[in-house]
């Protein structure tokens, strides 16, 4: 995809709100769910020619949900869009259910979006889901989340860094990858932004996840924490640690990062 191309496409994502509550549904659909909608639909014909480098207008945009039983748009959910490395896992689990209530917590993970598929292309999925949710769903801007595994990682660690003001937080889970020389130019915001890294402690990448945790520490991005599941390998959390991690990103009445 060329450069210019996907800087416009980003231009018209960004020209629109993702939380008009009263565009939102009355009485949408709730549990656990898929969810599809094409370019077309979803964006409009002007939309759509904006991404015909990386989506046929008809084609299937796929979508794993959780939505909390108790939805209200008077009490909008954050969301954890979610990147997997699998194209037909959304990377929930049944086990997350009672958490996901809890906390108001939509899960939204991308379904036709695996590791075998372009990085631009998951990326604009893991762009779109915001906009997509909001048809149906009031959404609080301030937990709109990133989260991926392994290389779905990878892809998280990319975007929520050059979408900060979007994904206020993400959560990276056996994989991440940082900048090389030269920091992003959404730095300061990233900085408000928060950041969990999870990995097992038998997990093969957890130097590189440590790694990557130091280098944005290094870069003074104070809101950094690394949870480390004992006798695990790389695998997703379960809902212990998966707690630690959401209200890491939650709590904003504090700053000091910690491992």
């Amino acid at each position: 995809m060329r450069l210019r191309t996907l800087l416009m496409a980003l231009a018209y994502l960004a020209s629109g709100s993702v939380v008009l509550a009263e565009d939102a549904k009355e009485s949408p659909r709730t549990g656990y769910f898929y969810s599809e909608t094409t370019p077309l639909e979803l964006l409009g014909p002007e939309g759509a020619r904006a991404l015909a480098e990386v989506f046929a207008e008809d084609e299937e945009l796929k979508w794993s949900l959780y939505v909390p039983e108790s939805y209200s748009a008077d009490n909008p959910p954050g969301v954890m869009v979610f990147i997997s490395p699998s194209s037909r896992w959304g990377g929930s689990s049944k086990s997350y259910n009672p958490l996901l209530e809890e906390k108001n917590l939509i899960w939204a993970g991308l379904i036709k979006a695996g590791d075998k598929t372009p990085m631009n292309t998951r990326m604009m999925r893991a762009l779109l889901t915001p906009t997509f949710l909001a048809q149906d769903y009031a959404l609080d801007p301030s937990r709109i989340y990133l989260g991926g595994f392994t290389g779905g990682a990878h892809v998280a660690t990319m975007l929520a860094t050059s979408k900060p003001n979007l994904f206020r937080g993400a959560m990276f889970v056996g994989g991440a990858i940082t900048w090389k020389d030269k920091l992003p130019p959404g730095i300061e915001q990233i900085r408000q932004n928060r950041y969990v890294y999870v990995a097992g402690s038998n997990d093969v990448a957890l130097t590189v996840v440590k790694r990557s945790a130091a280098a944005f520490k290094e870069a003074g991005i104070e809101n950094t924490r690394v949870i480390v599941m004992p006798n695990e390998r790389q695998e997703m959390p379960g809902p212990y640690h998966l707690r630690e991690a959401i209200e890491y990103l939650d709590n904003t009445s504090g700053s000091a990062a910690d491992e």
